[in-house]
């Protein structure tokens, strides 16, 4: 099969350019260890309002759900398959 990718901008990336610092993920086997209490509706609020940008009762997007539910997945891929060291856990701007 074949993939086709569209981006907005003048260059291919689109704002994962600028994700250098990590990756957001829940439930991780790294925040079980460290004993890190989060959620996936927690993760899918902040989702949610950065989509919405912080707009009030903004609505619940379906590709939204997909990405935090399978985001756990995603991370446990990264590291089982890169034999990626993600045990550095970080808050970052706009997750609580």
């Amino acid at each position: 099969g074949k993939v086709l990718v569209v981006d907005k901008n003048a260059f291919m990336g689109g704002n994962s350019t600028k994700a250098t610092s990590g990756i957001n993920g829940t439930p991780t086997r790294t925040q079980q260890a460290q004993n890190i209490g989060d959620s996936y509706d927690a993760f899918l609020k902040d989702t949610v309002s950065s989509a919405a940008k912080g707009k009030p009762n903004p609505p619940v997007y379906p590709l939204a759900e997909v990405l935090v539910g399978r985001s756990g997945d995603a991370v446990h891929w990264l590291q089982d398959n890169f034999d990626l060291d993600l045990s550095l856990v970080a808050r970052l701007g706009g997750h609580s």
